[in-house]
């Protein structure tokens, strides 16, 4: 079942996807696909442009191949190609974007070629912090933390439709504090935050989940506003 903006339905055990919201898809594809084609147009144009200034010219051999695209069978083989181009970076956009799949025994996250598993018992908190989807477990341990296009009700309908204790805002928020270098952390903690602030501001999605992970075995709980991070300890049970 495929939810998105709509309401959720319960089926039993069949599963819920909640994938990027069917407006954002339309949106994505009207602007997009038009703007590529357009560009398309316009580029020979430029380039002759390009080519009939006095002075050097970058790749000059190439702006003059482009600005040579004006019979029509040409015009209609270059916006062919722009209008791949397009749909290529629509199925990419899409491919990329966050897939949650929950079912009575489990939820996964996906994004492209990555994807994470939680089993439902290890799950004691599900809740919308800012853009991300957050999964506690028992020990406040971020299990999943993950950015989301969908609205927070709908996460919480297809969360609540399957049993997961859902949140409405992060139970522990109240325990962070800004990191800036804090000298009474320990060091290692510090040396994790200092790498992750540079990944983040490098939006190296890999090296910010491994950093996060790596703070965790430290017993702390990290989370991020733009490249700022603020840390808590875990909170054991």
């Amino acid at each position: 079942m495929l939810v998105s903006e709509e309401p959720v339905e319960t089926h039993g055990s069949r599963p819920t996807v909640v994938g990027l919201p069917v407006l954002d898809r339309l949106i994505l594809a009207l602007v997009t696909l038009p703007s590529v084609l357009l560009f398309g147009c316009l580029i020979p144009s430029l380039a002759r442009w390009a080519v009939a200034r006095s002075g050097p010219l970058p790749m000059r051999p190439i702006f003059i191949t482009v600005a040579a695209v004006d019979q029509p069978w040409e015009v209609a083989v270059n916006l062919i190609l722009w209008l791949g181009l397009g749909l290529a970076v629509v199925f990419w956009v899409l491919r990329e974007s966050t897939k949650v799949t929950i079912t009575d025994a489990g939820v996964r996250v996906q994004q492209g070629d990555w994807h994470q598993d939680v089993a439902r018992a290890d799950v004691h908190a599900a809740f919308v912090d800012g853009r991300n989807i957050v999964l506690l477990d028992r020990d406040s341990r971020q299990l999943i933390c993950e950015r989301h296009r969908t609205s927070g009700a709908t996460l919480a309908l297809a969360f609540q439709a399957h049993g997961y204790p859902w949140h409405d805002g992060d139970p522990y928020a109240e325990l962070y504090r800004r990191w800036s270098g804090a000298a009474n952390l320990p060091p290692a903690l510090n040396a994790v935050l200092q790498a992750r602030e540079a990944a983040l501001r490098r939006k190296a999605t890999k090296e910010i989940r491994e950093l996060r992970t790596a703070a965790q075995n430290l017993g702390f709980s990290v989370r991020d506003a733009g490249a700022r991070q603020y840390w808590r300890p875990l909170v054991r049970s």
